[in-house]
């Protein structure tokens, strides 16, 4: 499939997330396109093991809720189904 050019080339870049509760977040980022088309699909990853992998995982387990405030409303930014 990469040899036969069926998929892009990929983008790489380090971007940071600032977050309204746990501020900010270095990211990997990823953009792998399909040539000829105009779909991108853009992936987000934080190193395994670092200070900036703890903070997604801090909002899946408390679901986004901050101890001095009410709950948000619907899903946590990270939930699973």
């Amino acid at each position: 499939m990469w040899d036969e050019g069926a998929v892009g080339p990929h983008v790489s870049a380090r971007k940071t997330i600032v977050h309204p509760q746990v501020g900010e977040v270095t990211c990997d980022c990823e953009v792998l396109t399909v040539p000829g088309c105009d779909v991108r699909l853009i992936v987000y990853t934080v190193a395994a093991g670092s200070a900036d992998a703890e903070k997604p995982e801090f909002l899946r387990v408390t679901n986004g809720v901050r101890a001095d405030g009410p709950a948000p409303p619907g899903p946590g930014l990270f939930s699973t189904p």
